[in-house]
């Protein structure tokens, strides 16, 4: 991507946010931050994003002051600004919709409701899970920061799962013309031979597990696999591949509850991300670790807590942020 677009000068402008808080820049850095200030529209691009993120990221300045060293104070912000970095995809779907001028506002309100999915059919916040009677008949429940869109035609009931997780309770198709109920991601497609399935979907692949009767599903590869009851498989470009995350506890968010079985801490965060409007960091150490239990989603204070007393980790709090070591 150019940094001469609107998107790639906001990449940009949080890149030298970072480097200018991390408390150890060189005046190379400093010079180059000034030649790039220089070029035509980028100081704009600075004054627009840079002004409103500071500014925001001041509750994480004041509760470091008050009890940490000035020298964490800058760690912690600089870790809150990577936090930023990280979600510059978001970043650029709320350019899109506001502009730059209004990007950093957005960024902001984008951790209470996924910005880029405001155009879905169905979706739902930052903490909230949500069911939805469709038009057939069929209950759809969305876990929290999930989005969906309902594509019915004359020959099939489709719904497009954009983001996040759902869980599919099909109206049978021998009550609407044979038409199938399929459920489809970027990564391939699920139809509906029974009733009840949870379906999830993350950058690189999606998951499907049966919880009643069975299904269809097509990886994106064209390869097919049938799927019974109590049976899971991870699907995507590549084609398919077993999953040891038992239909049942995939499902628990719908309970408000996360059931892991020696699955990486990452991945835990990344659920709790959905269900906390703060921001969770986590080094790379600790993303590795392995984790086992029941944690709850609806309190995610409890649920850090948890983490902390059974895991080699150190989990930080300041404010909106939270970093795990």
């Amino acid at each position: 991507m150019s940094r001469s677009t609107p998107e790639g000068l906001a990449d940009a402008a949080l890149d030298w946010l970072v480097t200018l808080n991390s408390g150890s820049v060189t005046e190379a850095e400093r010079a180059g931050f000034e030649a790039w200030l220089a070029r035509p529209g980028h100081r704009a691009a600075w004054e627009s994003l840079a002004g409103p993120l500071t500014q925001a990221l001041g509750p994480a300045r004041a509760a470091a002051g008050r009890s940490r060293s000035a020298s964490a104070l800058g760690e912690a912000l600089v870790r809150a600004e990577t936090q930023v970095r990280a979600r510059r995809r978001l970043l650029r779907g709320a350019l899109a919709l506001g502009g730059i001028t209004t990007g950093a506002a957005l960024l902001t309100a984008e951790r209470h409701v996924p910005l880029t999915q405001l155009a879905a059919d169905l979706r739902t916040p930052t903490g909230e899970r949500r069911s939805f009677t469709l038009p057939d008949g069929s209950l759809l429940t969305l876990s929290a920061r999930s989005a969906a869109d309902i594509d019915f035609s004359a020959s099939q009931r489709c719904i497009i799962l954009r983001q996040g997780a759902l869980i599919a309770e099909a109206a049978p198709a021998s009550e609407h013309q044979g038409r199938p109920f399929i459920v489809r991601t970027t990564h391939g497609q699920v139809r509906a031979l029974g009733t009840r399935f949870v379906v999830s979907k993350n950058e690189s692949s999606s998951y499907v597990g049966m919880l009643e009767h069975r299904s269809e599903v097509t990886a994106a590869n064209g390869e097919r696999m049938r799927l019974d009851q109590d049976q899971a498989i991870r699907f995507g470009p590549r084609g398919m591949e077993a999953d040891d995350a038992r239909p049942l506890a995939a499902s628990a968010w719908r309970r408000g509850l996360l059931q892991v079985n020696d699955r990486p801490l990452g991945e835990v965060v990344d659920a709790l991300r959905a269900y906390r409007k703060g921001w969770i960091q986590i080094s790379p150490r600790a993303a590795a670790l392995r984790v086992y239990g029941s944690y709850s989603l609806d309190d995610t204070e409890r649920a850090l807590a948890a983490l902390a007393e059974t895991l080699p980790i150190e989990v930080r709090s300041y404010g909106w942020l939270v970093r795990i070591e």
